[in-house]
């Protein structure tokens, strides 16, 4: 075992010992017996002296992860008494206060710090939300809002990315989804009168009855039924990918989801095929053509990252576990972020979501889920 394998493993200790005094009330006290187990298992170093674990107040183990402001993302902040049994701080530069969850996935939650993390590592292993429920002991209903919460957690750390470098871009389509937008309450055991409720497949013009989830379409083609989403991602593997219209695509449609988002240095690879040769062309961007029909790849070019994607994305809408389109693009950029992370281990992708800060960024609330509806892009001209 080399040094860097030694301190991965020495970091992964240090971790799970941290989230399990958050819920220590006398951490002084027990931090005090580990040591002294330490010392008397005969697992201290032998003729050097050893550092022990030391803590002077029940706020010091999350005082390090406080240190930046969620308003302004200043550093230079100061401690301010506590409120409400939290460590509270004071941004010397944007005068604002804040505490240790202020910003962070677990922002308004009284819900213990160890309920959280069985919740985040299930997610990372796609748990379904009764399993999810059943682990954390709480309702279906809340564990669908903190999954969404946590969709918008990352959706606005990688929501300020500019693409750069060589870009691949392309568009794929996917069946409408509707799940949950009409009788959801019924899940939750709540009996109320449908009649007059108009679902929203019938509301925004998409069809006249109710679709099988998962299933394949009906209609063949192109149909109003069929959602474009676009994708693009660069060499660090940063990802846009959200849905862009309905039926057939054009520049204008692709304009909505990039515009801003690359690097005007950047070469896109593109589909012969699809909108974004115009698109590139419209707002002056280099571009290299590639027909995905016959050539994946040629040189340095090729779409087999962004195809990838895809697959993983259209094997999720093709199961009962498939998302509602008015979530599609929070569902995109959750499977993006963990294709990102891949090669990192539970313990460190845990422990980045629950540390998550995006400042100038307001955690999504639960009226805010409640009441997301499907993107004006898709709403019927």
């Amino acid at each position: 075992m080399n040094d860097k394998e030694k301190e991965q493993i020495a970091l992964e200790i240090y971790q799970q010992l941290i989230a399990a005094l958050e819920e220590v009330s006398d951490i002084p006290a027990v931090v005090s017996i580990v040591n002294n187990l330490i010392e008397e298992n005969g697992l201290s170093p032998e003729k050097e002296n050893i550092i022990p674990l030391e803590t002077k107040s029940k706020y010091a183990i999350s005082d390090n992860l406080a240190r930046v402001c969620p308003k302004c993302g200043s550093t230079n902040v100061a401690k301010n008494g506590s409120a409400y049994g939290k460590r509270r701080f004071h941004c010397k530069d944007c005068n604002a206060y804040f505490c240790t969850s202020s910003g962070k996935l677990t922002q308004g939650s009284s819900t213990s710090q160890k309920t959280w993390s069985i919740f985040i590592e299930g997610m990372l292993c796609d748990d379904s939300l009764p399993m999810l429920a059943d682990k954390c002991n709480i309702s279906l209903s809340t564990a669908h809002n903190w999954r969404m919460k946590l969709f918008s957690q990352v959706s606005n750390s990688v929501e300020g990315k500019i693409l750069k470098g060589i870009i691949q871009e392309d568009e794929f389509y996917l069946s409408s989804s509707f799940k949950g937008n009409w009788k959801s309450t019924l899940n939750l055991g709540i009996e109320k009168d449908y009649s007059e409720i108009v679902p929203d497949y019938q509301k925004y013009g998409f069809r006249d009855y109710p679709h099988k989830r998962g299933s394949q379409d009906s209609q063949r083609g192109l149909s109003k039924d069929k959602i474009c989403i676009a994708t693009a991602v660069d060499d660090s593997k940063s990802i846009i990918g959200k849905p862009i219209g309905r039926e057939n695509v054009n520049s204008k449609d692709l304009s909505y989801a990039f515009t801003g988002k690359m690097d005007q240095s950047s070469i896109i690879a593109i589909d012969k095929s699809k909108g974004g040769i115009k698109f590139a062309q419209d707002s002056g961007l280099a571009h290299f053509a590639l027909d995905a029909k016959k050539e994946s790849r040629k040189g340095t070019y090729n779409l087999q990252l962004v195809n990838s994607l895809h697959s993983v994305i259209a094997s999720k809408t093709h199961s009962r576990a498939c998302f509602a389109t008015k979530n599609a693009e929070a569902y995109i950029t959750w499977e993006a972020w963990k294709l990102v992370n891949r090669k990192k281990s539970i313990d460190e992708k845990k422990n980045i979501l629950k540390t998550l800060l995006i400042p100038g960024k307001k955690t999504t609330t639960n009226k805010e889920i409640r009441h997301n509806e499907l993107p004006s892009i898709l709403h019927p001209e």
